[in-house]
């Protein structure tokens, strides 16, 4: 077996999508926007959104790194044809979420 390129492993791959989509400027122009609006009870709302996102997180990673396996490939072992819809359920948040990001780039330009 082939030695694989630590830039072509889907750690790698995962943390980069990670790293692209966790925060832009559409994320950054509606907080700002409902915090002015909401104040100090939007606050909360985002603290608990953060800690229910980490503790998914944490556990996701957990699974996906003790197992050794992609995690559409675990998905298809829970529950066959669950890893194509994951797959798509990603691409198309990824497509929404960024979609935001260049309308928020439009109102700060």
């Amino acid at each position: 077996m082939a030695p694989r390129n630590k830039f072509n492993s889907p750690f790698v791959a995962s943390a980069f999508l990670m790293a692209t989509s966790a925060i832009g400027p559409g994320f950054l122009t509606q907080t700002a926007l409902f915090t002015h609006q909401l104040m100090a009870s939007f606050g909360f709302v985002i603290l608990i959104s953060i800690l229910l996102d980490l503790g998914a997180q944490i556990n996701i990673w957990r699974i996906v790194a003790v197992s050794k396996k992609r995690a559409q490939e675990i998905a298809n072992y829970v529950f066959p044809g669950a890893g194509h819809l994951l797959t798509a359920f990603i691409v198309l948040g990824g497509l929404a979420f960024n979609i935001g990001n260049l309308a928020g780039t439009g109102l700060g330009l």
